[in-house]
């Protein structure tokens, strides 16, 4: 007489039989990528902050309530009160900038190996609107513990959307819903924070995961312009398959789930070092001093200090747009550093800029 199967399997045959569902593992899993494709774990690291950030965010939410008689109380009641609940609050504060930071050095890495270059744009692009949502994901969640850091940092990072030519007032009222912030503006961002974002950058996730999945990974070692020996350079040539391919699954899963186990240990140690902390409850008619948006904003609030207003707020949104064009801009078609010394030359030294102005902020 035959042993039944454990009812786990005998369900995964029975959606297997009528979805393929084994077909489309393999086609997700079954994959190979360049052996020598260096991604330091950028993305999947960025990708773990956010399933963090989604688990901790969702058990917040059950205890938060977003109107400002009851937004700071009830952050220290999931402080004090329930199990855990500090702990829960520190991992959501520091995965949140940490899910910043990686996101950047994920677009940096992908910037500086020339991997945005053909067939590659458009995951580019959704990249830069995932860094885009991920700002905005942070900014929204700053303002909910309703406390004076909170408020006055809104205020001014709120300030510095309003100063946008054109469309600045009409960017404020929407952020503020009116002129100040009250308690529309938390409703509204509370909405924003659980609802509207994370169900965008789900959405891009997916979409820029599959991208990546469709073109794969870039060989970071690939040359797709031919030299003639005397300094000329000939048409360019379909990028080449790497010579030594690696199984996606299951040599890149264990070493990104690794990277995971480590950020995991990262965080465990530093909220237990540093857990989140709450300062005095919102007070609209008392300015505290030195009044400074959040560390990801400090290099624009900085630069809005010393060159005039206009430039200040013109330049990051040139930037952001350049950034977004930018596998159409840059026609140079070699992925080598080497080779592409302008563009290599250009990002180190926005990069410098946007640290010495970040470390100047946070100085003064």
């Amino acid at each position: 007489m035959e042993a039944r199967q454990p009812i786990p399997m005998r369900i995964w045959q029975w959606l297997d039989e009528r979805y393929q569902l084994t077909s489309l593992m393999n086609a997700l899993l079954h994959v190979v990528i360049p052996s020598n494709a260096r991604t330091f774990y950028f993305g999947g690291i960025t990708l773990f902050f956010f399933g963090v950030q989604a688990i901790t965010g969702t058990l917040l939410a059950i205890y938060y309530q977003p109107t400002p008689d009851t937004a700071y109380d009830s952050i220290l009641f999931i402080m004090n009160q329930v199990r855990f609940g500090w702990l829960i609050r520190s991992i959501h504060a520091w995965s949140a900038n940490f899910m910043i930071l990686f996101c950047v050095f994920h677009l940096l890495r992908v910037f500086f190996q020339g991997a945005y270059k053909k067939p590659r744009e458009v995951t580019w692009m959704m990249g830069v609107a995932l860094l885009g949502l991920t700002l905005a994901f942070g900014f929204t969640g700053y303002l909910l513990p309703w406390d004076q850091r909170a408020y006055w940092a809104t205020t001014v990072g709120s300030e510095i959307a309003g100063a946008v030519p054109a469309v600045g007032k009409d960017l404020l009222m929407f952020l503020r819903a009116g002129t100040d912030i009250t308690a529309r503006t938390l409703s509204r961002f509370f909405g924003m924070h659980v609802l509207m974002l994370p169900l965008t950058l789900a959405a891009a996730l997916v979409i820029h995961i599959t991208l990546v999945h469709q073109t794969g990974l870039a060989d970071p070692d690939r040359d797709v312009t031919a030299g003639d020996g005397e300094g000329n350079k000939a048409a360019p040539e379909p990028e080449a398959k790497p010579k030594k391919l690696l199984p996606f699954f299951p040599n890149y899963v264990l070493d990104e789930v690794i990277a995971w186990y480590v950020m995991l240990g990262l965080l465990i140690i530093l909220v237990s070092l540093v857990p989140a902390g709450l300062e005095a409850p919102a007070d609209p008619l008392r300015t505290p001093e030195h009044t400074k948006p959040e560390w990801y904003f400090l290099f624009l609030y900085q630069a809005l200090k010393v060159v005039p207003r206009i430039v200040g707020i013109m330049l990051p949104i040139l930037g952001g747009v350049f950034l977004l064009l930018l596998p159409f801009i840059d026609r140079n078609p070699n992925a080598s550093p080497r080779r592409r010394p302008i563009a290599v030359t250009l990002g180190v030294l926005v990069m410098i800029g946007i640290i010495v102005f970040t470390i100047w902020g946070w100085r003064a």
